[in-house]
This record gives C-alpha cells, sequence and structure tokens, in this order.
C-alpha cells in the first residue's frame, strides 16, 4: 500500500525588499533612584534572592544599587546609608542589615531591601515628609506625627509653619503638643484663613494656650486652650471686623464672642501705656426669648 508523499513547502520568492528587524530596547542602565519597581517586586525579589543567592549567583559582585522612593535624599546619602559600594561580595550583603541601616536614617520612615542574584540590590524608602519647623537654636523639620526629626538650616523651607513649644522635646520622638500645632496650622485653609507664619503651644497651666500668627498679618492671636471654638471666630473677626483689628498687636480671642485688642506698649518714658479695647466679634447664633 503506497502512501502519498507530502511535498515539501517552497519558500516564497524574494521581492527584493529587506524585512524590517524587530530589536528589543536595550534596557536601562542601572542607576541610583531610577528603578521602576513595585513593591510586589520587591516580594518577589526578596523570595527569590533569599532561595538563590546563597547557592546560584551567576554575578557575586554587586553590579548595581535601583532605590525607589527617594525624593529628597540624594544619590551619595543613598548610597553612604546603605553602606554598600559597587563592586562587593554579594553573598557578605545582607538585606535586612541594609534595610536598617536606611530606616536609620533621619530622612527615612521605614526601608525595605532584596538582592537578587544578578548582581542587583533592590530597596524601596518611604521619606518623611516634613509640614513644620521648629524654631530654636537648632531648626528641626517636624512630621505630621509631632516628630522633629532631622535638623535644618534655619531658613530651610519657608513655605512651612514655624512651631514652638514649652514642653521639653526630644529629636526623633513624637511630641502630642507639636502633632497639635501642626494639625492647628493645616486646618486654616478649610476656614479661609491665610496660611500659618507661626504656631506656639504653652503649657496646659498657660492661660493664653495657643498663639498663631498669620502670614502677612501683623497681629498675635491669643487663641486659648479651645481652639476648635476660637478658629471659627477668628474666621468671622477677619472676614467682617473693623480695620483696628489689624492694627493691634494681640487679638485675644480667649473670650466668647469677643476680641480684646492690645497694642505694643511705648517707649520707656511714655506717659502712658496704651488701654485694650474691646470689640464684639461678629456671631452667627441666634438669639432665643
Amino acid at each position: 500500500m503506497r502512501f502519498p508523499v507530502a511535498k515539501k513547502a517552497q519558500r516564497p520568492r524574494s521581492t527584493g525588499k529587506k524585512r524590517p528587524v524587530t530589536r528589543r530596547a536595550p534596557a536601562p542602565r542601572g542607576r541610583l533612584r531610577e528603578g521602576r519597581i513595585g513593591a510586589g517586586v520587591i516580594a518577589l525579589a526578596a523570595l527569590a534572592g533569599t532561595l538563590l543567592t546563597d547557592r546560584i549567583a551567576p554575578v557575586p559582585h554587586l553590579r548595581e544599587l535601583y532605590v525607589t522612593g527617594a525624593a529628597r535624599l540624594s544619590d551619595p546619602e543613598l548610597a553612604a546609608a546603605a553602606g554598600v559600594a559597587r563592586g562587593d561580595d554579594l553573598r557578605a550583603i545582607d538585606a535586612g542589615t541594609v534595610a536598617e541601616r536606611l530606616a536609620a536614617h533621619a530622612w527615612v520612615r521605614s526601608a525595605h531591601a532584596a538582592r537578587l542574584p544578578t548582581g542587583i540590590l533592590v530597596v524601596a524608602i518611604e521619606e518623611r515628609e516634613p509640614r513644620a519647623v521648629l524654631t530654636g537654636p537648632r531648626p528641626h523639620a517636624v512630621d505630621a506625627e509631632g516628630t522633629p526629626f532631622a535638623p535644618v538650616a534655619e531658613g530651610a523651607f519657608p513655605e512651612l509653619p514655624r512651631v514652638a513649644c514649652a514642653a521639653p522635646l526630644v529629636p526623633g520622638e513624637p511630641s502630642p503638643a507639636l502633632a497639635a500645632a501642626v494639625q492647628l496650622a493645616e486646618r486654616l485653609a478649610g476656614l479661609g484663613l491665610p496660611p500659618a507664619e507661626e504656631v506656639a503651644i504653652g503649657f496646659a497651666a498657660d492661660p493664653d494656650g495657643s498663639v498663631l500668627r498669620l502670614r502677612g498679618l501683623p497681629p498675635r492671636f491669643l487663641l486659648g486652650r479651645d481652639v476648635d471654638a476660637a478658629l471659627p471666630r477668628l474666621a468671622r473677626l477677619l472676614a467682617s471686623g473693623p480695620p483696628q483689628v489689624l492694627l493691634a498687636a494681640t487679638v485675644d480671642l480667649r473670650f466668647q464672642d469677643q476680641a480684646v485688642l492690645r497694642h505694643e506698649p511705648p517707649q520707656a518714658g511714655a506717659a502712658q501705656a496704651a488701654e485694650p479695647r474691646s470689640i464684639a466679634a461678629p456671631s452667627r447664633g441666634r438669639r432665643s426669648g
């Protein structure tokens, strides 16, 4: 019995035109802070690094350091904090130790690291975000939790409010008083008030309570201990109050439905100090009866 023999497929005749060659784009060379590696890849990299690096190491030395999440720290600062350098023995690098070193940096909130058998060390960090600047002999950046986490120059971050606190503070540890000052400054925009220039938080027994300065306005506003009640009164006073409010040195808002204006005392030799004036703060409450 004879079986049909399959014919060989004939190649199409050449038309004289060259086919376009598809080439893969070259992978970008690793530079600090140029890695585009997400948190999921970090987890997979950590697993792969743990299972393979000690067994299979195609590249025995560190070739590149990829860092994600860094915005303020420079490349030299990150490399110094990580404590590794190109050419180091890959098997001698402990990813957990590298993460601990980075997390100890003042500007780093958290850090995770993983080493790959291809000679790459992947690091993902979360930086601290400054929300205010603590005034004093050594100004510090303050985060949302009220932690004075890093020393800064006196004129650093001019867009942020300056905060002061009468209670003793420890650098690197959160302070409820500083956190309250940051929260107070961030509430002003919602009430239509100018940004805070300075916020001072006194002791619990201090009758002045919180003291506020607004950007572009000369008075000091005494808010007392009940900030929730004083801030709406301040907003109404600036929106519809008399012009002499802005000429006062101090505006005391600790009294319900009225503001006490105080001016600077005269220089030595003056006949008499200026008397405080009291004006009624605009009220939206209705009278009953």
